[in-house]
């Protein structure tokens, strides 16, 4: 490259420069951009009780829409709970299965998900449909537990509990509980 090359390519860099820094002034001459719809601020969303299952993590995926990811790795199988108390995924610590007949995978194969039912424990009258989701023990998903906006949207003071049940192959039910608590944009 030459002298000259280098001196029409430097110039033409700060021409682009100033371009660039001339439209953005102009922009903001004419006042800022106007969005309809921007949201306040977001849900978060927290664990604050795990139940104490050998070989079982948790925690929350921080996102606009909160989600939570299990690990386990225990000996015996173990299935999360749906928001109708139906039987909604399966884990062992070779991999996670989904009941493919249950409401809560119905619901997150909806587009918006539907609502949550609040603290209804029957089960599902289908029988369950076991498919493969992962080949190992891990698996995150979106729960509608987790995205009760509209309970607590705009209420920067309210907190709102939610719970997923756990149910160990003995039978036993524990909770996976925590908060969510709207925080406004600053």
């Amino acid at each position: 490259m030459t002298i000259g090359q280098t001196g029409t390519a430097f110039t033409g860099l700060v021409l682009f420069g100033l371009a660039c820094l001339s439209a953005s002034g102009l922009a903001g001459a004419h006042g800022g951009l106007e969005l309809d719809d921007v949201p306040e601020g977001f849900v978060k969303a927290s664990i604050t009780q795990r139940p104490d299952i050998q070989g079982l993590s948790s925690l929350i995926l921080s996102a606009p829409r909160p989600g939570i990811m299990l690990r386990y790795n225990g000996e015996e199988f173990l299935t999360v709970l749906g928001t109708d108390g139906e039987a909604f995924l399966r884990f062992t610590r070779t991999g996670v299965s989904v009941n493919t007949a249950s409401p809560s995978w119905k619901a997150s194969n909806e587009s918006p998900p539907a609502a949550a039912s609040a603290g209804n424990t029957s089960e599902s009258s289908e029988e369950p449909t076991w498919v493969t989701l992962s080949d190992s023990g891990s698996f995150s998903w979106l729960d509608p537990r987790l995205n009760t906006l509209a309970d607590v949207h705009h209420d920067t003071d309210s907190r709102k509990e939610w719970a997923i049940g756990v149910r160990q192959a003995n039978g036993d039910v524990e909770h996976i509980s925590g908060t969510l608590m709207f925080t406004a944009y600053q």
